[in-house]
């Protein structure tokens, strides 16, 4: 299961990166390189037998390759990439949630809606920027609108645009839900709860069996309770500054 949760996430990553015109392949390895170096930008879809260190190292210290390499629990890839300079940068849970095994929670459909404008999109960028502490632009979400694979959603809350989210479901019909985030004066208030119960009604509805998310440790604990399953790991890792912006002939 943690092997098709993450690739769900490969094929979210490489879906948003073609429509907004910055996926790139090379010999399997596909990698987003978003405008500004902002979400997503990421090298995956490395396995031993694709891995070419020398190809990774210079690309990723010219710039041509983001700095942010995400694999599965593979050992024989971690160890490839910590012999060459890299670490570890963050270790984010694969969970899963079987929609049959209820799930049925009240909603209040007033105060979450489908973003639909560009005041919206703006809007949706701003807090997942706010929420995550990376930058996410408009530019990256506004072609997403007219793919019928994503719905972007808003939630609100005292006439305020609170907390957002979205729902991508891939061509088996299997959907994930990502960029649950909300304002931080927002937060403590359940509409992060909230609005993962909305996305999880969206996908039902649209008939997948399995509703995929990845967690951090801490948001672990919050699916947990809400009936997700955790299925093993995605650990990404990074060049420190100083190897990152070497040459390999000066390294």
């Amino acid at each position: 299961m943690n092997k098709a949760i993450i690739e769900h996430l490969f094929t979210f990553w490489s879906e948003i990166g073609r429509l907004g015109g910055f996926l790139y392949s090379e010999e399997g390895i596909r990698h987003t390189l978003a405008p500004e170096k902002s979400w997503p930008s990421k090298v995956f879809g490395l396995g031993p037998s694709r891995i070419d260190e020398n190809q990774l190292l210079e690309n990723i210290r010219v710039g041509a390759w983001p700095n942010s390499v995400g694999i599965y629990e593979d050992v024989e890839s971690k160890n490839l990439l910590v012999n060459n300079g890299f670490k570890l940068s963050s270790t984010v849970k694969a969970m899963a949630l079987k929609v049959s095994n209820g799930f049925d929670q009240i909603v209040d459909l007033g105060t979450i809606a489908p973003v639909k404008s560009d005041e919206e999109v703006q809007a949706f960028a701003k807090i997942a920027s706010m929420a995550f502490g990376y930058p996410v632009l408009t530019k990256t979400l506004s072609p997403l609108l007219q793919a019928s694979s994503f719905q972007l959603f808003l939630g609100i809350h005292e006439d305020d645009y609170a907390s957002c989210g979205m729902v991508f479901t891939d061509q088996d019909g299997i959907s994930g839900i990502h960029m649950i985030g909300t304002l931080p004066e927002f937060q403590g208030l359940g509409l992060g709860k909230k609005m993962t119960q909305y996305l999880v009604k969206n996908a039902k509805e649209k008939g997948s069996i399995y509703v995929y998310l990845v967690a951090s440790q801490a948001g672990e604990g919050i699916y947990a309770k809400m009936g997700f399953k955790t299925y093993g790991v995605l650990e990404s890792y990074q060049l420190p500054d100083g190897l990152e912006h070497q040459h390999s002939t000066g390294s």
